[in-house]
């Protein structure tokens, strides 16, 4: 699933911030329409979220709730985007598996944040 690592980290992103809404509706999808229509709202949401988040003096961005610092990841490739999307109109297991992921603790590299 690393293939869609950009995906998932900006559900964990959304997870973290205790936004478990596009998660679940992602990973509860029967069929591949509610996957596009809620990955369309995430990534919105998420764009808006990430341009106007903090920048540290690390050059790293993110938001700040309950007064922990939540690192903003980078916002998903247009090729990672499309590829997951056929992915999950050939297999809508696979959603179900990115939307697993996105809920597992990141490891420990990833724990730091990115970009």
């Amino acid at each position: 699933m690393s293939e869609y690592e950009g995906i998932v980290k900006m559900l964990r992103f959304f997870v973290q911030t205790k936004n478990f809404g596009y998660v679940d509706r992602i990973g509860n999808a029967l069929n591949p329409e509610p996957v596009e229509v809620t990955l369309h709202e995430a990534l919105r949401a998420f764009r808006s979220i990430r341009e106007s988040a903090i920048v540290g003096e690390d050059g790293r961005r993110y938001v700040e709730k309950d007064g922990k610092k939540i690192p903003v990841p980078g916002i998903p490739s247009e090729e990672e985007v499309k590829a997951f999307l056929d992915a999950v109109r050939s297999d809508i297991g696979v959603a179900k598996r990115v939307a697993t992921l996105a809920l597992a603790y990141p490891s420990r590299k990833e724990a730091g944040g990115d970009e």
